[in-house]
């Protein structure tokens, strides 16, 4: 277990006591709060009773509370500075990063709105810091005041079972108590606040803990002890499923990497859930009468003497499963898929008078149509991060895909940037290095068209939207000598990185063609993978270098779009045998 330095022998606060010697570090305790005002007002005074001498403040961000929560807590003394802010209801992750942004000192401690603090909590935290760590994780316990009765027990049972792991992992990252130094959070920007708004509730902390844990040094220190009370009912308990499904699948799209373990925790193996749970749970309704009836049986259970009964909490729990499972199965099913769609566009505008860039022009209007029609059809989005997943073994969700860009045409920020940002998709673009516009298609009769340059690039980047090579002059790498390969794909990347971007993992060969000496070429340059443009999906056991992408042309709207994407191998039969398709 990964414990902080201060172990047992020193809880006398010995170690404390000398580092008072030097300056004591500051913190800003953060509390976002959603429809608690007692409970949260009970949190903020355990804070007052905190036994700190450090700087201090505390700000807590009342979430659109219609409850009275802010008068109440204006109402509270408390001996540290303190302040209220108001926002309307914009999901926990919002308030936490607002909060964030109005903190003054040097460490963030985020709690939760039901959390009791021990006096001791910050001072452990402290501890941590003075051994050198970035972020802190302490442990958390079910308050006694907590509500009797099965769903407390249950929670507290879970709460029992989340052990953290040594190393620790993203999953033991508990945004209910984690403090980080503020220098490491802003670097990191913050929580992701697509995880606690709209359809979905739940896993913004291990996307944090992800992205915390790849760059910095995380300690845990069990003696840092918050006490949660669970006021949740069962009716709240039953009504988040939907939405806890939503932030996992959203964390596993982000985060591939962790598909394996998410699979083991949610038990998908488990012969009850295989055999039993999953299939009820495609039963038409009967997932919805069962959790409504199993609501009111709680209901009526936790008003009772039979309000930690071992049958209905077993009924109550079995009914949970029964619509977690639908829920998955609604969001297209669990993420075990080992192929993925690929497609590749080139210029997001119109350029109809283009003898041959109109081809490759797709109006910003019918490219969003796209995107919404791959919605609809149940298709989820991915970034470059889920292909070197799914390439080192790891599985994706249902109808996967990918959206790439070759070329790297002017207008592609603007669409990353009001198209993709806004629905929360990530990209890959192919970015040719040594040219300044399109002198390839120029010599067939195309206008000129501009090429990003570095600073439009580097903007891109943080668009999200990954920049790969697509060589430096965009010639087919099949006629050149071994030095024009090695010119074309490691040179490029060593363009990429001259011009402080992030060294490309992935290559896309110009015209989408090549042959075993320029894959060779791509391999020995570092790429992870290279792309043509074969007309199918992309498979894990196929060559990584030379993986398929579809392309996305003028014409491909509407039925072609569809028969595109759903079965490009019949589209591409149908174009050979009816050549005017």
């Amino acid at each position: 277990m990964s414990d902080s330095p201060h172990l047992s022998d020193d809880r006398d606060g010995t170690a404390f006591r000398k580092s008072k010697e030097s300056a004591l570090p500051s913190f800003s305790i953060v509390i976002p709060s959603f429809q608690r005002r007692d409970v949260v007002s009970d949190a903020v005074r355990a804070i007052s009773q905190l036994s700190y001498p450090g700087p201090l403040e505390l700000i807590v961000v009342v979430d659109g509370s219609t409850d009275g929560t802010a008068a109440a807590l204006k109402a509270l003394e408390c001996p540290i500075p303190f302040r209220i802010l108001e926002q309307p209801n914009s999901g926990a992750a919002h308030a936490r990063n607002r909060g964030a942004a109005e903190a003054a000192h040097e460490i963030l401690l985020f709690l939760d709105d039901d959390m009791m603090a021990d006096p001791d909590l910050v001072r452990e935290h402290a501890c941590s810091y003075e051994a050198g760590a970035d972020a802190v994780i302490g442990d958390i316990c079910l308050e006694a005041a907590s509500p009797p009765g099965f769903v407390s027990d249950l929670f507290n049972r879970w709460l029992g079972s989340c052990q953290p792991s040594s190393p620790l992992a993203p999953f033991d990252i508990f945004t209910g108590q984690l403090s980080v130094r503020r220098s490491v959070f802003n670097s990191l920007g913050g929580f992701d606040e697509a995880f606690t708004s709209g359809s979905a509730f739940s896993n913004e902390d291990a996307d944090f803990g992800a992205r915390l844990l790849a760059k910095y040094e995380v300690r845990r220190n069990p003696a840092a002890i918050s006490r949660l009370r669970y006021v949740v009912t069962a009716r709240q308990l039953m009504a988040r499923v939907p939405a806890a499904v939503a932030g996992q699948r959203r964390l596993l799209v982000k985060h591939p990497e962790l598909t394996q373990e998410m699979l083991r925790q949610i038990g998908s193996s488990k012969r009850l859930v295989r055999y039993v749970y999953r299939p009820l749970s495609f039963v038409p309704l009967f997932p919805q009468l069962l959790s409504a009836a199993a609501v009111r049986v709680a209901e009526a259970a936790l008003k009772s003497r039979f309000r930690s009964n071992k049958a209905v909490a077993a009924f109550f729990s079995a009914a949970q499963s029964v619509l977690y499972w639908q829920a998955w199965g609604k969001s297209g099913g669990l993420p075990d898929s080992d192929r993925l769609l690929i497609l590749c566009y080139h210029l997001i505008e119109e350029h109809c008078d283009d003898p041959v860039l109109a081809r490759f022009s797709v109006r910003r209007k019918v490219f969003e149509a796209q995107l919404e029609s791959l919605k609809r059809r149940g298709f989820v989005f991915v970034g470059p991060d889920a292909l070197a997943a799914l390439l080192a073994g790891a599985t994706l969700p249902r109808r996967a895909v990918l959206l790439t860009f070759d070329d790297c045409y002017p207008g592609l920020p603007t669409v990353a940037r009001e198209a993709l940002r806004p629905r929360g998709i990530q990209a890959l673009a192919f970015a040719v290095t040594g040219l300044e516009s399109n002198e390839w298609d120029q010599a067939l009769g195309s206008k000129p068209v501009d090429l990003l340059s570095a600073i439009q690039l580097r903007e891109l980047a943080t668009l999200g939207v990954e920049v790969g090579c697509h060589s430096r002059t965009h010639r087919d790498l099949r006629s050149l000598t071994d030095w024009e390969l090695v010119s074309e794909t490691a040179g490029a990347a060593d363009d990429l990185v001259k011009a402080k971007l992030p060294r490309p993992r992935f290559f896309a060969y110009p015209f989408g063609v090549s042959d075993q000496r320029s894959r060779d070429a791509v391999q020995k340059a570092g790429y992870v993978a290279g792309l043509g443009l074969t007309q199918r999906y992309t498979r894990r056991a196929g060559d990584v270098f030379d993986l398929p992408r579809i392309m996305i042309v003028a014409r491909d709207s509407g039925w072609r779009f569809h028969l595109r994407t759903f079965f490009p191998l019949i589209f591409a039969h149908l174009r050979r045998w009816l050549p005017g398709v």
